[in-house]
């Protein structure tokens, strides 16, 4: 499974991605490898990095960033083709754009993160274009007081919402982020 991460600039995507890998091991015993396909400078290493010292992980976010230009494309375009592992994580950005369309021409599944209606439209249509079956769709709201989880709807897509999604804050119980991580797990087995 190669799962696309989408959905608006700051809606929390890759806070939820590091807390989505976490319960993925903890609770499936699944390893989540993950690709940044942006050039923001936020690797994979960045929110564990962040945790331990934010000064020096933002300095180091910043002295990373290029750029986006057009060969960006076809390099994370082959990553995403060539990468084998059985459960991958896309993180794209913040744009549902030609160059995203690219880059997830191989991707299997998305999951979308927005803080409201108007944030989901645009990367349904993404998804639609690509083919993409979702597996979830999750509103993020910050000053919620807690998650809440919807459930399963009948075309396979877990509907919940998730609270507060703050750099470096990877402590507390997050049910919508475990309900995910156990939605991923049954149809990866399957």
């Amino acid at each position: 499974m190669k799962i696309v991460l989408g959905g608006p600039p700051r809606s929390g995507k890759s806070c939820l991605r590091e807390r989505l890998k976490t319960a993925l091991r903890n609770r499936a015993g699944l390893y989540a490898y993950v690709l940044t396909l942006n050039p923001d400078g936020e690797g994979a290493w960045f929110q564990e990095a962040y945790q331990a010292d934010s000064t020096l992980a933002v300095r180091l976010r910043a002295a990373h960033k290029e750029p986006w230009t057009d060969e960006h494309v076809p390099i994370y375009a082959e990553w995403v083709r060539e990468c084998t592992h059985p459960l991958t994580l896309l993180d794209v950005g913040g744009r549902p754009d030609a160059r995203n369309e690219l880059i997830c021409a191989a991707a299997t599944h998305a999951i979308l993160l927005a803080p409201d209606e108007a944030g989901f439209l645009p990367w349904r249509e993404f998804c639609g274009k690509l083919r993409l079956p979702l597996l979830a769709e999750i509103r993020s709201d910050y000053d919620a007081a807690a998650d809440s989880i919807d459930g399963v709807d009948a075309g396979g897509v877990l509907r919940g919402g998730v609270h507060y999604l703050e750099r470096g804050r990877l402590d507390g119980e997050r049910p919508a982020i475990d309900a995910l991580a156990d939605h991923i797990a049954r149809l990866a087995r399957n």
